[in-house]
């Protein structure tokens, strides 16, 4: 069975799609395609000769949103509009299946209707990463916009004996020298507010760091608030004590293997969620649906960016 892989070439750099793909060449002959213009994807172009596509992210586009007549696999990501109503409720349509990796986007999509979803939880497995034990009073943060060295320090103020480390959005660093500067600290911050699945924090927790994150998904779906990480508000930082910094440390190394292991075991479900799907042939009352919809979605995300710059204006 041959499979086309659709992602944004941004992926393709990072290579944070590649642990999905090995998983599924296990099973499956896949190729990829990327593109590098969001819903502009040009996949109708090479998808003919595939038996089935998996769309990772974004959809292929905004009106024609999946093949009719193969097999499709959607996997969304928290941290781009998929709170939306309309897109979902289109999707439970198609038939197409879902495999998500964030209980958020899982429990809205089933409000939604859809039912055919694979929900599962990654993890990094934690003996491809240093084990090393780093400054005690030491942070890192890989700014990236969501959350500021500023909000870090109301976190772990200056005068109480911290130091950070901080990566900026344009500094680059080979995966080495990243992961070196993680294992020199003993506190990381996760860098953004929501996340699809999470990379960044999730390397950080199988290092064995004490990882401090926006209360939001994905996040809290992995972090116990004072037991294996510690959650915040990012709007309303507050002072951390370092008795709870002391209480993740002595707990993230148990905690850390369990959630590997829970891994392995979603991981499993993976390629036979895939086998079984069926062609998206979508009755003619859900393709007239699926049209008379789209003016509604298309609204929807009109209204999601005008709300999204009001609150980036908020925060300046």
């Amino acid at each position: 069975m041959k499979w086309l892989f659709i992602d944004h070439e941004y992926h393709k750099r990072t290579g944070s799609a590649k642990f999905f793909l090995d998983i599924v060449r296990k099973s499956f002959s896949v190729d990829e395609h990327y593109y590098n213009r969001y819903y502009r994807t040009q996949a109708e172009k090479v998808a003919a000769d595939y038996d089935g596509v998996i769309i990772w992210e974004f959809p292929i586009s905004r009106n024609k949103f999946f093949f009719r007549g193969k097999k499709n696999v959607f996997v969304p990501m928290y941290d781009n509009e998929w709170a939306s109503y309309w897109q979902w409720m289109r999707i439970a349509w198609s038939g197409m299946g879902v495999i998500s990796f964030c209980d958020k986007v899982t429990e809205h999509a089933k409000r939604c209707g859809v039912k055919n979803i694979l929900d599962v939880r990654y993890f990094p497995n934690p003996s491809d990463f240093p084990q090393e034990e780093g400054e005690s009073k030491r942070v890192f943060l890989w700014e990236r916009g969501d959350i500021s060295e500023n909000t870090v320090k109301k976190l772990f103020p200056p005068e109480s004996g911290y130091t950070f480390d901080v990566k900026k959005g344009n500094e680059f660093l080979s995966c080495e020298e990243y992961l070196s500067r993680i294992a020199a600290c003993e506190i990381v911050v996760a860098p953004r507010r929501k996340e699809g699945i999470g990379m960044a924090f999730l390397e950080a927790m199988a290092m064995g760091k004490c990882v401090v994150a926006h209360n939001d998904a994905t996040m809290n779906e992995y972090i116990k608030d004072g037991v294996n990480g510690i959650l915040f508000d990012a709007d309303r930082p507050i002072a951390i004590a370092e008795s709870q910094v002391l209480s993740v440390r002595s707990n993230i190394h148990e905690s850390k293997h369990q959630l590997y292991g829970a891994w392995l075991d979603d991981m499993k479900k993976i390629c036979d969620f895939i086998f079984t799907q069926k062609p998206c042939a979508p009755s003619l009352s859900n393709r007239l649906k699926i049209l008379l919809s789209y003016p509604m979605f298309l609204i929807e995300g009109v209204c999601y960016k005008i709300k999204a710059n009001l609150k980036k204006e908020a925060f300046k």
